[in-house]
């Protein structure tokens, strides 16, 4: 991923090779045609639950569509507001982890939600 893609981008990209049109990416995702064009002209934003749908629709990454539009998942909030101080403070202190050590955390996180 580019680091300067916009949602708009990727959308329209995404929309090209499934080979689809506005219209009808907007009926599989339940909005007009005109907003699927609005989007990818960068004229109006998607809520998280779009970019869900739209990813769905589009067989593509949930986590970087929403990353692109601003968006944090639904399911991210939940986690974040079940745990209002433990999850920024995880965060701060993992802010300066390597690319590698995320990958063993991910891990690590893996195998103890399998452990339950």
């Amino acid at each position: 991923m580019s680091s300067n893609t916009t949602f708009a981008e990727k959308l329209s990209a995404l929309r090209a090779e499934q080979k689809m049109g506005v219209r009808e990416l907007g009926r599989a995702v339940g909005v007009t045609g005109m907003h699927i064009s609005n989007l990818e002209k960068g004229k109006s934003a998607p809520s998280a639950e779009l970019v869900l749908k739209l990813a769905e629709a589009l067989e593509a990454n949930a986590d970087e569509l929403l990353y692109l539009a601003d968006q944090v998942s639904p399911e991210v909030v939940d986690v974040i507001h079940q745990n209002p101080l433990a999850i920024p403070n995880f965060l701060r202190s993992a802010k300066n982890l390597t690319p590698e050590q995320w990958e063993l955390l991910q891990q690590q996180v893996e195998q103890m939600t399998e452990e339950k």
